[in-house]
């Protein structure tokens, strides 16, 4: 090849990084078409979450993340990629000159409906720094930006200091299925310019990067007694007379394999820009599925936001199924009851994928433990059931049938959860309605030591769901019950 020839290649390929490393410093989590919601000072020391089906973190509103939750005790807060947790969170430092500011006790909190943002007001040091975090869809990792600004008049040098804080552990009733926690370690990864972590006794990995390669100076540490372990990133910083600049850190996870959890990673950071645009634009048809107008603007600001409130329970493991959940952060399961009355108004706020999603995944799981027709209380994320089912799930899963019919009047759909509910009602009844009087007894809504006799609230579900299955059965064309 001639010199002048690889003189144009080499200016090719320069300018194809600096487009790219523009991209990267261009990328806008939100902007002004994002609706967004200001937090409370208040409340700056509570919970906040940024949800995908596959990953999503906890932490509190002042950017720190504490210990939260009860199921594991202190564990239901951090980066959870079910059935196994990430990561308890990270942190970050900025050091100016002689001082060490450590980011987390953020001034003010903006939720918008697929990312959040912390702003860190640094006024004695002229600095501001927007901490912004996002889940894409279907994906088993985050992205983090920091978007650190200058107002000085005059240029400021800086290093900046991440450190991911891996946790790599099951989820609760990990044990029933074999999955034994052990020691995390992390190890450096040239490929990726970032920390891989990996759990001794599994093939569970996580992993970060800044897209970008440190400063010599980075570090590690282990934490034998709760088997965790921690490492840093540092970075060098020019920050310009009043000039921005970002730094975009990509957290991924797998519970299967490196390879997986590395691809996980590239793909965010190559992607970012296209996977922002689909999330948003998803978002924006939930809001359009359905609309409230009415005088009282909280009231529909309030029913916009749950929409967006429901599709952050949706929790896909594929190995089980997708579905929606109790709640966040210590009910990120599936449920009978509560999806029972939830999927009710899933369907009347049109989204229907997690209706269908939800039944088939509550009824197969069910089919496949009862075998009966009975519906099952509670599974956790790695397929263990905790709860086989009260005697109130299985009359109201024939209810939210009917219901779910009455908005798509699909026959097939019918067709498909007759025979669980005729099935279902036959155990009701026959099993559980000990002296035939028509009033099963077991525990219903209230799971209180005693109160599982013939509870009212069973009795109501019960002859509900036999007016609707009678329905149902005339419909299509069977012998009514």
């Amino acid at each position: 090849m001639k010199a002048a020839s690889r003189s144009w290649v080499l200016a090719i390929l320069l300018i194809g990084c600096m487009q790219q490393k523009e991209l990267e410093e261009q990328v806008s989590f939100v902007d002004e078409t994002v609706p967004g919601i200001e937090g409370k000072k208040d409340y700056l020391d509570s919970p906040f979450v940024t949800a995908g089906n596959r990953v999503y973190l906890v932490g509190h509103q002042n950017g720190s993340f504490p210990e939260l939750g009860w199921h594991i005790k202190g564990e239901m807060g951090g980066i959870w990629n079910h059935p196994i947790k990430l990561m308890d969170g990270f942190e970050a430092q900025i050091q100016v000159e002689d001082d060490t500011i450590r980011l987390d006790k953020a001034n003010r909190f903006t939720n918008y409906p697929f990312a959040n943002a912390h702003r860190y007001q640094l006024s004695e040091n002229y600095l501001e720094v927007d901490r912004l975090q996002f889940v894409p869809d279907d994906t088993e990792g985050l992205a983090v930006q920091y978007r650190i600004k200058n107002t000085k008049d005059t240029a400021q040098n800086l290093v900046f200091r991440f450190t991911a804080h891996s946790d790599l552990r099951p989820t609760w009733l990990g044990e029933r299925t074999q999955m034994i926690n052990g020691q995390d370690a992390p190890s450096y990864s040239k490929e990726i310019q970032g920390w891989t972590f990996k759990d001794a006794n599994n093939p569970w990995y996580s992993c970060v990067a800044a897209g970008r390669a440190p400063e010599q100076k980075f570090s590690s540490s282990l934490n034998r007694k709760d088997q965790t372990a921690s490492a840093s990133l540092e970075y060098a910083i020019v920050l310009p007379a009043n000039g921005i600049k970002t730094l975009t850190f990509t957290i991924a996870g797998s519970y299967k394999t490196k390879e997986a959890a590395l691809t996980t990673l590239q793909h965010i950071q190559g992607k970012l820009p296209a996977l922002l645009s689909q999330k948003k634009e998803r978002y924006h048809q939930l809001a359009q599925q359905t609309k409230l107008t009415i005088p009282d603007k909280k009231m529909q600001q309030t029913f916009e936001w749950l929409k967006y409130n429901c599709d952050w329970l949706i929790r896909t493991v594929p190995e089980i199924g997708s579905g929606i959940t109790a709640g966040i952060p210590d009910y990120p399961w599936w449920f009978g009851v509560d999806s029972e009355y939830a999927l009710q108004g899933y369907m009347a706020v049109g989204q229907d994928d997690a209706v269908y999603s939800t039944i088939a995944l509550l009824d197969s799981v069910s089919k496949a433990l009862n075998g009966n027709g009975k519906i099952i209380h509670e599974m956790s994320t790695n397929g263990a059931v905790f709860n086989s089912g009260n005697i109130n799930e299985t009359p109201q899963f024939a209810t939210l049938i009917w219901r779910i019919y009455q908005w798509n009047g699909d026959n097939a759909f019918l067709e498909r959860y007759f025979p669980t509910i005729e099935k279902g009602l036959q155990w009701l009844m026959e099993t559980n309605d000990l002296d035939k009087n028509g009033f099963p007894e077991g525990f219903g809504m209230m799971e209180i030591h005693g109160l599982d006799s013939e509870m009212i609230d069973v009795a109501a579900y019960s002859q509900k769901a036999f007016a609707d299955a009678a329905q149902m059965a005339q419909i299509l064309g069977k012998e009514v019950l």
